[in-house]
C-alpha cells in the first residue's frame, strides 16, 4: 500500500511553524530588551526613554502571551 502525502498541508505546517518559532522568539527578545533597557534608563534618570522601552517590553510580552493562548485554543479545538 502506497501512502500519499498531502504536500499542501505539509508545506502549511512547515511555514507556519517556522513563522511561529521565529516570531515568538523575536517577541521574547523584545521583552528582554525592553525590560533591561527600561531599568537602565530609569536608573540614569532618563524617564522618557525608560517609558518607551517599557512599552516595547510590554508589547513583546503581550505578543508572547497571545501566542501561548492561541496555541492552547488551537490544540483544544481538535
Amino acid at each position: 500500500m502506497i501512502a500519499t502525502v498531502d504536500w499542501d498541508a505539509l508545506l502549511t505546517v512547515v511555514w507556519s511553524s517556522l513563522l511561529a518559532g521565529i516570531g515568538v522568539t523575536a517577541a521574547y527578545g523584545l521583552v528582554i530588551l525592553g525590560g533591561i533597557r527600561a531599568l537602565e534608563r530609569g536608573r540614569q534618570g532618563r524617564t522618557g526613554e525608560a517609558a518607551i522601552y517599557g512599552v516595547v517590553g510590554v508589547a513583546g510580552l503581550a505578543t508572547v502571551i497571545a501566542a501561548i493562548i492561541f496555541g492552547i485554543v488551537v490544540l483544544s479545538a481538535k
